[in-house]
């Protein structure tokens, strides 16, 4: 009895805290989490035994980041040789990822394997096969990529910017998404260096066929508002890919995903989400089972895309910019004495870690850092895709003026219909999407932990003491065996009357009837 309570109370107290409590994540935690899964990748899926999948060139580009030393030329030549062999019936965004590990590997991604990788995978593309035959991540990746050398797209391209950004935007349906929480990460990871310099677009969307202006800056608040309503309520996104790309989407445009409340799920925050993927040996998987490698490739990749948001890096992708993401363990700034508060901090004193808000854009690059190429002047959209007189071009915000959750979600205006259109039919019933201005918050986002680590604190003292009281009555008798209480505690049902007992019976009333008639004559005697 007393080893059964025990048991159960010990279960309790060891479910309740793992349950509720969210970790805190420093930079000293990401830091060992990224140094235990490259040693994974290392041990059990070397770059090198599968040179051009999107594993390996993740992982390229996360070392790339990191600084990390690697034998980038061996696999350099190794591309050469992936390169040459890409064709039509390859995915475009497999070939600009190879783009991305290109640049990672100090290569020349315009010159690899003899062809220019850049055009083939983005703006040359539909010289063999169109970018929309791969749907909207080929335009995602093939921004990505663009952006993460500063390539600029020559006259004569087959398609401009402008084109490449307006057909991205065509694929946003009614609920914000871009067709999955993948594909929209992707989406809000490429359109996030446009948020603040491009204007509206005129597209026709292809989930209803209505030609409407959209800008950048309201699809990537729409975008982060479908992610809003799609995290679960553990923080993540169903599978490990799409919970990685999302951290790096949010990195990308400004939010934190370990403070914002529009992505703290009921038992915790997104950060917590991809955590929760981890395995013991230090990898990741894709759905909480066995390490994978592209599964850890793109927990790195969100890992350390984190660590540079907390340490005020250039977004993740962004390869040119030459900032390293440091993984150093910091040291703690010693307290300021009254004269450094008084004057300043002195040239020696410790660096402290710069603020979100100070975090630089995804369009800013340092001055100072040598570039592998001419950089790309920030400008508005060219006469191929002009802003509409509808729609005019987003206001410039600087840096230190920008708020550290830029841009904050909020519900989807519905764009006027410009100029004559065929109507298609009714727009489709549209989910009310949550009041993410002012202080409405998502259903699933009203708690942090602390109101049910409580609720079931109660819950589990409850049920202790309902089995400590049904034990007793049991123990007792007070329980019958063909009641349910009876029947759940185990009470064994009352023999059956046997023709044995029932001579038992019998002869233990002739003995009390036997006792009680001496009683009488005993009486009889003393009344005589």
């Amino acid at each position: 009895m007393k080893k059964k309570i025990a048991a159960i109370v010990c279960a309790a107290a060891m479910l309740i805290p793992s349950v509720c409590i969210c970790a805190d994540y420093d930079e000293n935690n990401l830091i060992k989490t990224i140094n235990d899964a490259a040693a994974w990748k290392d041990e059990y899926d070397s770059p090198f035994y599968s040179i051009g999948t999107a594993s390996s060139n993740l992982y390229i580009t996360v070392l790339r980041r990191l600084g990390k030393s690697c034998d980038y030329e061996s696999y350099l030549n190794g591309l050469d040789g992936v390169a040459a062999g890409y064709g039509a019936e390859h995915n475009a965004a497999d070939m600009q990822k190879t783009v991305l590990a290109v640049i990672s590997s100090y290569g020349d991604a315009q010159n690899v394997g003899g062809r220019d990788l850049v055009a083939d995978s983005t703006y040359m593309r539909d010289a063999t096969a169109p970018l929309s035959k791969d749907g909207c991540d080929a335009y995602s990746w093939a921004l990505i990529a663009l952006e993460a050398g500063g390539y600029e797209i020559p006259d004569g391209a087959s398609v401009s910017k402008d084109e490449i950004i307006a057909s991205l935007l065509s694929y946003q349906n009614g609920d914000g998404g871009f067709g999955g929480v993948l594909s929209t990460a992707a989406a809000v990871t490429a359109l996030a260096p446009y948020v603040n310099t491009s204007g509206a677009y005129t597209i026709t969307q292809k989930q209803t066929g209505w030609t409407i202006d959209v800008s950048p800056e309201d699809a990537v608040e729409s975008a982060l508002a479908y992610l809003s309503e799609a995290q679960m309520k553990d923080g993540d996104w169903g599978n490990l890919n799409a919970t990685a790309m999302t951290i790096i989407a949010l990195d990308s445009v400004g939010v934190d995903c370990e403070t914002s409340p529009y992505f703290s799920a009921r038992d915790g925050n997104a950060l917590d989400g991809l955590m929760s993927y981890k395995n013991k040996d230090g990898g990741f998987s894709y759905d909480e089972m066995k390490s994978d490698g592209e599964s850890t490739s793109y927990a790195l990749c969100a890992l350390a895309s984190h660590l540079g948001f907390k340490q005020g890096r250039t977004a993740f992708f962004r390869l040119d910019a030459g900032d390293t993401i440091s993984l150093a363990v910091p040291t703690p700034s010693p307290a300021p004495s009254q004269s450094q508060t008084n004057s300043g901090t002195s040239s020696g004193a410790a660096t402290t870690r710069p603020a979100a808000t100070q975090r630089p854009t995804v369009t800013a690059r340092p001055a100072s850092t040598p570039r592998v190429v001419t950089p790309r002047p920030t400008t508005a959209p060219k006469n191929t895709m002009r802003p509409t007189k509808t729609a005019a071009p987003a206001p410039s915000i600087s840096p230190s003026a920008r708020p550290s959750a830029l841009p904050t979600p909020r519900p989807t205006r519905r764009p006027a219909l410009v100029g004559p259109v065929e109507m298609p039919g009714p727009m489709p019933t549209e989910s009310p999407e949550p009041n993410l201005k002012g202080g409405g918050t998502a259903s699933h986002k009203t708690g942090n932990g602390k109101t049910a680590a409580i609720v079931l604190s109660v819950i589990a003292l409850l049920l202790i003491a309902a089995f400590v009281t049904l034990t007793t009555l049991k123990n007792r008798g007070k329980l019958k065996s063909n009641s349910f209480l009876g029947k759940l505690m185990g009470v064994a049902p009352e023999p059956p009357k046997t023709a044995a007992r029932a001579h038992r019976r019998t002869e233990e009333h002739r003995k009390f009837e036997k006792r009680e008639r001496y009683k009488e004559r005993l009486k009889y005697n003393k009344r005589r």
